[in-house]
Order: C-alpha cells, then structure tokens, then sequence
C-alpha cells in the first residue's frame, strides 16, 4: 500500500460519513417537576387589617398538591445504548479518518487504524448490546474492515479501504435510522 492513496480513500469516507452523523443530534425524554419545585406565583395568604372583625374566618393558607407520579421512561434502554454506541463509534471513526489522512507514513497510518480498530472494539464491548444486536453487528463490520487494512498493509499489501468506507456508510445508515 502506498500511503499517499490511503489518506484520499479514508477522507471520502470520513466525508459521507460526516452527513450521516444524524443520530448523534437528538435527545429524547419526557418527565414531570419535581415535588415541592413551585411552577406559579405563590398564592396571598389571607391577611388581617384594622377593620377586620374577629368572628371572620382566616382565609386558606395554600393548596394541598397531590404527589407528582415517577416520570416515565419514552425511549427504552436498548435504544440508549444503541444511540451511545452510534456516537461513540462514529467518533472514533471520524477521528481515525483524520488522523490517517493527516500522517504522511505508512507506518504511522498502520498504527492509527489499529488504534482506531482497538478503541471502536471497546465501544462495541461495553456497549452492552446482544451480538445480534443491528447497531452492533454493523459496528463490528467496521472493525473487521479495519482489522483487514491494517493486516495486509502489515503484509506489505496494498488493501483499498472501499470495503471499510462502505462498512462506515452502513453502520451511519443504521445509525440514522434509530
């Protein structure tokens, strides 16, 4: 592999990749106010003046609240983790792509593209998605793919990077699709 044709590969990918970052924009949840957080202005309290008599009777003191229920959850934890993983990976890709373009030796892109393979791997892991998991199956396929770049360029190969940008580009899709 000659390195000056890897940066150029990596960067289309970083750059389809970059459009497809959609899920890591939104956040999502619902919930109620807390108990005893006041959401008005407080009520007048009753007074007494000169010309009160003292057979009136005192006016309330405030309103009784009924307890708020627990909020609950709208996303399940499944799709949290899903969405984590999206961010994170997807990170990790488009620092890997940066970095890779930025190094001017080969030697240097092997170790940036392990280092990248290695730190996706951790994501994946504590993820603590099934291995069925769709998020997590297309993630895995981009550490496969970069598992392969760095191994035949350790062989002294030249390995086109299309399969691993076309590995980003899927797991982005199922990305956006959460």
């Amino acid at each position: 592999m000659r390195g000056h044709h890897l940066p150029g590969t990596v960067l289309l990918a970083a750059v389809l990749g970059a459009g497809l970052g959609a899920c890591s924009q939104s956040v999502e949840g619902s919930g109620t106010i807390a108990e005893g957080v006041l959401t008005g202005s407080p009520s007048p309290t009753g007074s007494s003046s000169p010309t009160d008599s003292p057979t009136d009777s005192p006016s309330p003191t405030g309103t009784t609240t009924s307890p708020t229920p627990s909020p609950t959850p709208t996303t399940s934890s499944v799709t949290v983790r899903r969405r984590v993983l999206c961010v994170l990976e997807q990170a990790a890709i488009g620092s890997t792509n940066r970095q890779v373009n930025a190094s001017r030796d080969r030697n240097a892109q092997i170790r940036v593209l392990r280092t990248g393979s290695t730190t996706i791997t951790g994501h994946i892991l504590r993820s603590g998605l099934p291995g069925d998991d769709r998020i997590r199956v297309a993630g895995s396929a981009v550490v496969t793919q970069l598992n392969a770049l760095v191994n035949g360029a350790t062989a002294g190969g030249s390995p086109s990077p299309k399969a691993y940008n076309d590995a980003s580009v899927r797991f982005s899709r199922a990305c956006s699709s959460l």
